[in-house]
Order: structure tokens, then sequence, then C-alpha cells
């Protein structure tokens, strides 16, 4: 089993430097979550809201959780900016199938909607359209990835 790359939605960077929304880096808890998808939903970068999701577990183990520690690293390498925060950590013993983590900004705070909007994503199991990690009470955890989630350069 292999994870997939992190990939943007084609909105990310209009999200989170523009003016009418909240930076990623915003100390706000929950200004940005991340919300479990099952293999029902097929990665589109074009969607830009929840309501384009399908399969979304959205109560139990798998609920949305807020992102912890946002922050933009723009020193580490000349030229680049990374978009980083503490693990993706839905705890321990929990039991969970999961397709997709994704990263949205919700409309308010702290409360998972089909309004939020989708910033960015991954493929917990890329070895097939269905393919999905389970756990069975254990623990649910995803590292960021050495520079975080996504880089701009």
């Amino acid at each position: 089993m292999a994870i997939g790359a992190v990939t943007k939605f084609n909105q990310l960077e209009s999200i989170i430097l523009g003016d009418g929304d909240r930076q990623w880096d915003d100390a706000t808890a929950g200004s940005c979550m991340f919300i479990l998808a099952d293999n029902t939903y097929a990665f589109d970068a074009t969607d830009t809201t929840a309501a384009a999701l399908s399969g979304v577990i959205s109560a139990g183990d798998g609920a949305p959780i807020n992102v912890t520690t946002p922050a933009i690293d723009d020193t580490t390498t000349p030229g680049s900016t990374y978009i980083d925060s503490a693990d993706a950590d839905w705890g321990t013993p929990v039991t969970i199938t999961a397709k997709w983590i994704i990263c949205v900004q919700p409309v308010t705070a702290g409360t998972y909607a089909s309004t939020a909007k989708l910033l960015w994503g991954f493929d917990l199991d890329n070895s097939s359209g269905s393919a999905s990690k389970t756990v069975t009470a254990d623990e649910f955890k995803y590292l960021t990835p050495t520079n975080g989630w996504i880089k701009f350069t």
C-alpha cells in the first residue's frame, strides 16, 4: 500500500492568500480542518466545496479534526514557502476506514459543513481506485511530510 502525493485543489492559493478568507497560519482553533472520505469520492482538483465530496466521515472515530499548529515556513529553502502543521491525528484506539484525507477551511472555524472550502488532499492507498486504509482499535495518524504539506516555489 502506497500513500498518494499531496495534491492541491485549484483554489488553494486564492483561499489561504486572499483577503476574504483566514490565512493558513491563523491561530483560531479549527481555522482549517482535516476530514476523511471513503472510496466513493474520486479526487477532482476543480471541486471547490465539501458539497462536491461523497463518503465524508462526519461522525464517530473519523469525524473532522482541527488542523493544529498551522505554520508558514519561508526560511528553510530560499525562494520556497512551505505550508506546514502538526500531524493529522485522529487518535488511538480508533476504528476507521478511509480513502482520502482532505484539508478544508470551514466557513465557521471548528465546524465542518458542506460549505467548507477544499484546500488539498491525498489518497491513503493509491494501489487502486477502491483501496482504502483501515485501522481497527489502533492509531490513525498521518505524519506531516518533511517541509510541510504543500510547497510554493
